[in-house]
């Protein structure tokens, strides 16, 4: 293992060392496009708007002073698009481009309250519109993600359309269930890198501070044909921010302190002791061509329940630097260390915050390494190389209470991938991936796997309303000494535009998802229950069938629905058998999760008693149904509804957040399935103040003492006090 982790870093300092020799080959073109961006009302500049040629993969960001520069650009006539997070996009048409000079652009943007088609990456691995996609994205941003000031990335994410949380297993559109732990049906990206533990498939929401998040992207559906393995039920991609054009230090602190249980017989110590608390520190600067990002982050917890105690640090880098010709190396860790309880279940119904007295040694430890290397490559105006080399190195210990018998888990990436555009109306890219996984340890042995896939993809403009997109990939999966499969995922997408606020999207995609090394090999005794192997585990496959549409009523107000069908096959479950005490991971033939998504989003500025305000409201509701088509039965850990309302008030420089989250009750449990469970009925609020460089923050989670349990035995947090503040300077 040591001999892979140095190779690997050989690798990546190669391709270190290829960016400066890149940067020698690339075209040179003879005219270029600068400008400025500012704000309509303010006058005051934009940094990091984003600046596109279209019909090109040319473009920039403005830096502090809301400037930008395109260099190298042919001769001819183009379309200018700039946007920006928070404000509404504008387009430039019939731009004339002569040759050998510059020529200056003065740009206004009107800010926005509803995010009116961001630009995305996650639908075709390019930058394209939101409403140009032919798939359903989410978009989270900064800013939301700033207003909310998580803990961690479940809370960014949990208020979002369509995703539900079991446990620390996330289900987009009831894709994953609960799979205790061992794999997720949800490809997680950094920057676009895969970020599983290559043992356990599971995925470390502890990874990075949420400072250095700029947005979270949420595919939904298969989305195999670009991403590859796991992307089965969808793709989570979080996207960490860049550099700034001037020196940039941001704090955060956030502490909670939780309530008394509901009931008295709950109380199992004294709760004046129960609290956590959280700390994340970020500089950022960029000195001419180079930026750096460093970040580091410390949080601790007492739990609200035995085994519910935990440190955990992080720590995080990023270095860009953009040579003469455009081409851009970008060099990122992430180091993060875990050291918590294992809560597996409470030791009874009076005695739900505690846990039997055999199982208090319970803890886990962990510690995870994230590298990548990206090297982007602009050839020319119409055709860009884009090269990545990651490594991740996972080591887990203690987690089954029964000494530390694992070994580094090391996940490798290599990936090549070009855009090319032949023609105006055709934009292709072209791209081949290589994954190996390898994981050792005392409960399934030592095993290694690797991933070979090349795909395709041609997005082309009919018209300048229709766009048609086709894709295909195929993988070849080879556990080392063991099986090999071949898996094959097409692709097939419409947009339509009929008119300038409406867009129409088709889709059928592809997903699939070879099974964990822990769901093939891991044999082990947990609590009452024997898990035993079962090597012959097939890889699982989706068909997702999508259909929606995006309209704007106004500038302040916008709906999208989504019809959706995904038709599992070889869907991979846990199966228990509670005669013999045995679970075991094994594979339903065929599975069907259907149903239909709406978001809304308004925004109305109201005046009452001479006071100015705005009030924003967003409604979220998913509506499913899944069943197991063998046995006609519900599939396990699904909700069937799932709804969010959220709602934001603006009065000056103050804010009051309110967060309703609600799932219905869950049908089909694994564990003990004659229990009583409930629906669930989260309310939260929060109340901020600006002052200047400082956000000041209360807030009240779970503000209805609601009790709930998601999974059997395990129930979440009582009603918990925050507060927080933000610094700026």
């Amino acid at each position: 293992m040591k001999n892979k982790f140095l190779l690997n870093y050989t690798a990546m300092s190669f391709l270190n060392l290829m960016a400066m020799f890149c940067c020698l080959n690339t075209a040179i073109a003879s005219s270029n496009i600068a400008g400025k961006v500012i704000d309509k009302n303010t006058k005051r500049p934009l940094t990091n708007a984003n600046v596109q040629v279209l019909s090109t993969l040319l473009g920039a960001g403005s830096d502090a002073q809301g400037n930008f520069l395109i260099q190298n650009i042919r001769p001819g006539s183009y379309s200018i698009r700039v946007s920006m997070m928070g404000y509404r996009a504008i387009t430039i048409e019939k731009c004339t481009v002569p040759d050998n000079e510059t020529i200056s652009l003065s740009i206004e943007l009107e800010e926005t309250s509803i995010e009116f088609d961001p630009i995305i990456v996650t639908a075709g691995k390019i930058e394209q519109r939101q409403d140009q996609a032919p798939v359903s994205i989410s978009v989270i941003t900064a800013k939301e993600i700033s207003t909310k000031n998580p803990v961690n990335l479940i809370e960014a994410l949990e208020t979002a359309s369509g995703i539900n949380f079991i446990g620390n297993q996330i289900n987009i559109r009831g894709s994953t269930g609960y799979a205790f732990g061992a794999g997720n049906k949800v490809l997680l990206l950094l920057d676009g890198v895969p970020v599983y533990a290559s043992d356990t498939g599971e995925f470390n929401w502890d990874l990075l501070p949420p400072l250095d998040i700029d947005r979270i992207e949420v595919l939904k559906g298969a989305g195999s044909t670009l991403w590859g393995a796991s992307a089965l039920g969808g793709v989570i991609n979080i996207i960490t921010k860049s550099a700034t054009a001037e020196g940039k230090f941001l704090l955060s602190v956030k502490a909670g302190k939780y309530d008394q249980p509901y009931y008295d017989e709950w109380q199992w110590t004294n709760h004046d002791r129960l609290y956590y608390f959280r700390e994340d520190v970020s500089y950022s600067r960029k000195f001419d061509r180079l930026g750096v990002r460093v970040s580091a982050g410390h949080s601790a917890s007492t739990g609200f329940t035995q085994l519910g105690d935990f440190k955990k640090y992080n720590l995080t880098g990023k270095i860009e630097y953009q040579f003469p010709n455009d081409v851009k190396l970008t060099n990122y860790v992430a180091y993060n260390y875990v050291d918590r309880g294992f809560f597996v279940q409470w030791k009874g119904q009076n005695d739900p915050y505690q846990v039997d007295e055999t199982n208090l040694n319970n803890y886990v430890a962990l510690n995870q390494l994230n590298l990548y290397t990206k090297i982007a490559i602009p050839f020319s105006s119409r055709f860009a190389l884009n090269i990545r080399g990651s490594l991740i190195r996972t080591l887990m210990g203690n987690q089954f209470g029964e000494g530390n018998n694992f070994n580094p888990a090391f996940g490798q990436g290599l990936e090549l991938q070009s855009n090319w555009i032949p023609h105006p109306h055709h934009q292709v890219t072209i791209g081949l991936q290589y994954q190996s996984d390898a994981g050792s340890a005392k409960y399934f042995g030592d095993h290694r796997g690797f991933f070979l896939g090349p795909y395709l993809q041609d997005e082309w403009k009919i018209r300048e309303n229709v766009r048609l997109t086709a894709g295909f990939r195929y993988d070849r999966y080879q556990l080392i000494g063991d099986r090999q499969e071949d898996l094959f995922s097409p692709r097939l997408g419409l947009n339509w535009q009929p008119w300038q606020a409406t867009s129409f999207r088709a889709s059928i995609g592809s997903g699939f998802r070879a099974a964990t090394i822990v769901e093939r090999f891991l044999e082990l005794s947990v609590m009452n229950f024997k898990i035993i192997s079962n090597p012959d585990l097939k890889a699982e496959s989706c068909q997702a069938f999508d259909l929606g549409i995006r309209h704007y009523f106004s500038s302040n107000w916008n709906i999208d629905i989504s019809l959706f069908n995904n038709e599992y096959f070889e869907l991979i479950e846990a199966h228990l058998d509670l005669i013999r005490g045995q679970i075991q991971f094994r594979n339903i033939p065929r599975a069907r999760i259907q149903g239909i998504e709406a978001t809304s989003n308004i925004s109305v500025p109201m005046k009452i008693f001479g006071i100015t305000f705005t009030q924003n409201f967003q409604a979220n509701i998913t509506a499913m149904d899944h069943q197991d088509l063998k046995w006609n039965d519900p599939l396990p850990y699904r909700p069937k509804l799932l709804a969010t309302l959220k709602s934001l008030c603006l009065i000056g420089k103050a804010q009051l957040h309110i967060d309703y989250r609600y799932a219905s009750r869950i049908e089909a449990v694994k564990l003990y399935p004659i229990n009583d469970r409930v629906p669930m009925k989260f309310l939260d609020a929060r109340l901020s103040y600006d002052l200047k460089n400082f956000i000041i923050q209360f807030g009240v989670s779970n503000l209805l003492q609601y009790n709930y349990a998601p999974m059997e035995s395990n129930l979440m947090p009582m009603r918990t006090f925050t507060a927080s503040i933000q610094a700026e300077f």
